[in-house]
């Protein structure tokens, strides 16, 4: 269980530095592309993962080989994040980041669907919490080692003599984070290579593309016999919107809203992270008590509480008080989600159903990166106010998330957990 909780902090690093931080900052700051171009180039990324994700899914039920896929997609991930410390070009740092930003989402597919193999008799939200819990800490712990490759790049060439002279020491280099990510990326993520464990198939099946996509259709066909999946999944393409948003503009909206240094930004962001993983593990161990829709109700009534707040908020110290709300949300968000995908699927479809979850989460994060790209083009003019209109728009989408969520049954995970550690995962019809 543990080695897979420190995989979700070793995903983290890539994702706050990546995906929240660093190469929006020097993409924007130090190749001067604008904050409309960071979430076209996203949304772009994102289409080719929301493509991927509906095989990659199958293809984990079919093998049951999710363990090796994991592997075999993190490890690409890890290599073209060092290789971004490469790119002289705007052209070349968008090309390495979406070809990373593929690599690292297909791994969680297959990450997400090794959850009922290490939570057994544990509870699906406790373990699904550690983990998330565990991803913050990861993102604390980026957060403070990460930045001094960025603002202290003299002291830490000094540190690392002969491993060091890669380090730029002229202005603050956003670019010196990309290899000690990719680095921390792959160090944390080891004991999963080795350790966790991967359910056994007595026959498996070979799968092609075709293959794969003939079970998501099947899937399709016969959704009334999952009853509540469509009303989760289309529930979920809105609320991701509205997360992968906010953690895809956080630093740039602190940056052209209020004009924060990148000091403050990285203070606003582990204020921020703390929440969430208090949040992550409060909320994991609620949903194993309350069960996940109520859990989940609550997760969307901050969203809407914190994304008001962020929005409105006049001066930087308002921003700050919204960063707590943010983090809980967001902690808690992956949490309930996961259990929620666990408690609507049998034990057989675990793989590919995550591969909808993914492909909702994916769609979303085309949807809502291309949606904030329009209005910061459309609304230029306003300076600062197309940033506020464009984080403004996520609150209608997460209340019709509120809505949809409501038709869904309030289920729990804990059956679907037993008869997949009892082996019914591993027969197939």
């Amino acid at each position: 269980m543990w080695s897979w909780v420190l995989y979700d902090f070793a995903n983290t690093v890539f994702s706050i530095s990546i995906l929240s931080f660093f190469f929006p900052l020097w993409l924007a700051d130090e190749l001067g592309a604008g904050a409309n171009v960071f979430n076209y180039v996203v949304a772009a990324s994102m289409l080719l993962v929301a493509l991927a994700a509906p095989f990659l899914g199958a293809l984990a039920d079919l093998r049951q080989r999710r363990k090796a896929y994991l592997i075999a997609f993190t490890l690409p991930a890890v290599a073209l994040t060092a290789g971004m410390d490469l790119a002289g070009s705007v052209l070349a740092g968008v090309a390495l980041f979406v070809a990373a930003n593929f690599a690292y989402q297909s791994a969680l597919v297959f990450y997400n669907a090794l959850l009922p193999a290490v939570s057994g008799g544990r509870g699906a939200g406790r373990v699904s919490g550690y983990g998330v819990a565990a991803g913050y800490a990861g993102t604390i712990f980026a957060l403070v080692l990460l930045n001094l490759f960025v603002t202290e790049p003299e002291s830490m060439r000094s540190l690392l003599g002969l491993f060091g002279r890669w380090i730029e020491v002229e202005g603050a280099v956003n670019s010196n984070a990309f290899v000690p990510t990719a680095s921390l990326y792959l160090l944390f993520s080891l004991p999963a290579f080795f350790f966790v464990p991967d359910p056994r198939v007595r026959s498996p099946r070979r799968v092609g593309p075709l293959d794969a996509y003939r079970g998501v259709v099947s899937t399709l066909r016969h959704a009334r016999l999952y009853p509540g999946l469509g009303a989760f999944v289309l529930s979920t393409v809105l609320y991701s919107n509205a997360a992968n948003t906010v953690v895809a503009n956080m630093a740039l909206y602190g940056r052209e809203v209020f004009g924060m240094a990148q000091e403050d930004i990285r203070n606003l962001l582990l204020f921020s992270t703390v929440f969430a993983a208090l949040g992550a593990a409060l909320f994991g161990l609620l949903t194993d008590g309350l069960g996940p829709r109520r859990v989940l109700v609550l997760v969307l009534l901050s969203w809407l509480g914190a994304i008001s707040l962020a929005a409105l908020a006049a001066a930087p110290w308002m921003l700050l008080l919204a960063g707590p709300l943010v983090g809980v949300a967001l902690g808690s968000t992956w949490v309930v989600s996961r259990v929620m995908l666990v408690a609507l699927s049998p034990p057989d479809k675990v793989g590919e159903f995550f591969g909808f979850y993914g492909l909702a989460g994916k769609t979303s994060a085309i949807l809502g990166p291309a949606i904030t790209g329009l209005l910061l083009t459309v609304f230029a003019d306003l300076g600062p106010g197309a940033f506020r209109i464009a984080v403004s728009a996520q609150a209608l989408l997460v209340l019709a998330a509120l809505l949809l969520l409501l038709r869904v049954p309030d289920v729990r995970p804990e059956s679907v957990v037993e008869r997949f550690s009892q082996g019914e995962g591993e027969r197939r019809s």
